[in-house]
Formats: structure tokens, sequence, C-alpha cells
């Protein structure tokens, strides 16, 4: 892996940047669009489930929601080559082999900063100005789908996607425990905004119907997956 990585980065800038955007475009449409197909078609048709929020998506949505996620994925790519120049740098670190405690710990760490950054985020996102101004284009997704998972202004996206640069600050993690880091974070964000509760008519929680009751009432449950800090911090709606 590191030779890989190695090789990647001496062929320059331009390889470095594309190889991630060509992997964060890989991964955005090959979850939302299992996302989409399993809420919308093979989980309908088994009887598991139901839709949350059924109101009809806005006039070309899916179409806007794309072209925005593609905006946040070239600042992701962004943050891919900055990491790059980082490690290069000698700024940050990564342990390139690892014993599975190590990489199953990592995880737990990344799980966790990750939920505390989003929420730190998303609260400073609620707040009216950058609402008004950034925020409030996620939110015309009134209805979520899962091709809204990116589908924010450029300045969130800069927001969002310094999870990782800034985790490696104070930390060095295995290599495999970053590479699942965005995998995860896409993975739960398509599950939040698939507007589909597998769990209909259960008492079981669904983060799905939690995050579209956000973009209804856009206040409260403001956490990224799980509901621990919209608990302590009473916004859980």
């Amino acid at each position: 892996m590191h030779s890989v990585l190695a090789a990647i980065a001496g062929a320059g800038h331009v390889a470095v940047y594309a190889t991630g955007l060509a992997a964060f475009v890989l991964l955005y449409f090959s979850l939302a669009g299992l996302g989409w197909w399993l809420s919308r078609s093979l989980l309908p048709a088994w009887g598991i489930g139901a839709i949350v929020d059924a109101r009809p998506l806005r006039e070309h949505q899916i179409t806007t929601e794309i072209r925005r996620s593609f905006l946040s994925i070239v600042v992701f790519a962004g943050y891919g080559w900055l990491t790059t120049q980082a490690y290069l740098h000698g700024w940050v670190d990564v342990r390139w082999t690892a014993s599975w405690a190590q990489i199953a710990g990592d995880v737990i760490l990344l799980l966790v900063w990750n939920e505390i950054h989003f929420f730190l985020c998303h609260r400073l996102l609620h707040t009216r100005w950058l609402y008004r101004h950034v925020h409030r284009i996620h939110h015309e997704s009134v209805t979520p789908t899962p091709f809204s998972t990116y589908s924010f202004h450029w300045f969130e996206a800069v927001l969002l996607g310094s999870v990782m640069i800034t985790a490696m600050t104070w930390h060095t993690f295995s290599i495999w425990a970053l590479m699942f880091l965005p995998v995860m974070s896409l993975m739960f964000n398509t599950i939040g905004h698939g507007n589909y509760n597998i769990f209909d008519g259960t008492s079981l929680r669904s983060a799905s119907a939690e995050h579209a009751s956000h973009h209804r009432l856009v206040a409260g449950n403001y956490g990224f997956y799980f509901p621990v800090l919209d608990q302590f911090f009473g916004t859980r709606l």
C-alpha cells in the first residue's frame, strides 16, 4: 500500500488530485446509487420498511443534488492532495503496518471524532448567517435522497471535509482506518439521507427517520449518525 501511494505521489500533484477525485466520484455514485435502488426498489418490493417523508421531490432535484455533490467532491479531492502533502512534508504521519487491535482502535477513534467534528460543524452551520448563506443549499432537499449526501455549498464541503486532516494532527492512524473513514462516512450519510425507515412499525431507532425529521423541521438532530450528542445537548427531536 505504501509503495502504491508513493508511486502516485511521485507522479506529481495532478496525479494525486485526480486519484482522489476519481475515488470520491466512484464512492459517491456507488453508494448513492445502491441506496436509491434499495430504498426505492428492492426493500419496498420485499415489503421491508417504508418511505419516511412521502412528499414529492422538487423539480430536477436529483440532477441538482448530483451537480452540487460533484462540486463538494472537487473540494474533498483537494483535501486528499493536502493530506498527501502534509504527510510528505512530515506534518502528519501514517501507520503503515498495524495489528487488527490497532486498526479497530483507530476506527473507533475516527468514529468518535467524526461524530464530534460533524456535530460542531453542523451546529455552526445552523447559526443564522451561515444557514442563510451556506447551509440553506443543503436544506433545499426538503425531502432528502441518497444523492443529497454531498449536496451542499462549497464552504460547507470545506468545513466537513476537514475531518480527516484534523484528526491526523493529534494521532497517528493506521492507513486502513484512514481509508475506511470516507467509506464509513458516506455509507452512514447515505443511510441518513435515504428517507427510508427499514424499521418502520417497530420501536427500533432509525437514523434515516431522524435525519428526515431534521430536513423537515430544520432544527434539532444535528448529530451525524449516533444520537449521543443530541441527547446530551437536548437537541434530539
